[in-house]
């Protein structure tokens, strides 16, 4: 079911407000279009989305402001295309897999076990670096099924 308008506005709203970060209409939109999308967007398609609404200069500012309040985040595909989406906000941790060849990127979770033992592994890592780890992702190259056919 789709969210209703006003209410996606008014969630984009308090969820500027609940960080103490001033509401702008730009700010609103980016996430708008990142919570109707859900998962990784392109920042070109961001920008489409936005339908001349956002300017690409307005965008990375906002993008940068975001990130620092861990509200988004930020990563590059193997090809370095920039690609964001919101944090995970929910603790719904997830990794990423990229298609080679058509660049189409999607969400993967690992079973609990095993992210546990990944976290242990890089504990370890931690530990023999004498280092903290602020975060890990998983990312997995791939060709699709539809670019396979």
């Amino acid at each position: 079911m789709t969210k209703d308008p006003i209410d996606l506005k008014e969630e984009c709203k308090q969820l500027l407000i609940s960080n103490k970060v001033p509401v702008t209409r730009p700010r609103i939109l980016l996430l708008e279009i990142l919570l109707k999308n859900r998962g990784p967007l392109k920042v070109e398609d961001v920008i489409k989305l936005s339908e001349g609404k956002l300017a690409l200069s307005s965008l990375y500012r906002i993008i940068n402001s975001l990130k620092d309040l861990n509200l988004i985040n930020e990563f590059q595909t193997p090809d370095k295309t920039k690609v964001i989406e919101l944090s995970d906000i929910k603790d719904d941790h997830h990794h990423h897999v990229f298609c080679r060849t058509c660049g189409s990127i999607n969400d993967f979770e690992l079973n609990n076990a095993l992210e546990k033992k990944l976290e242990k592994e890089i504990k370890k890592i931690e530990s023999s670096l004498d280092i903290s780890v602020l975060s890990h992702s998983l990312e997995l190259l791939s060709i699709c099924n539809k670019c396979k056919n």
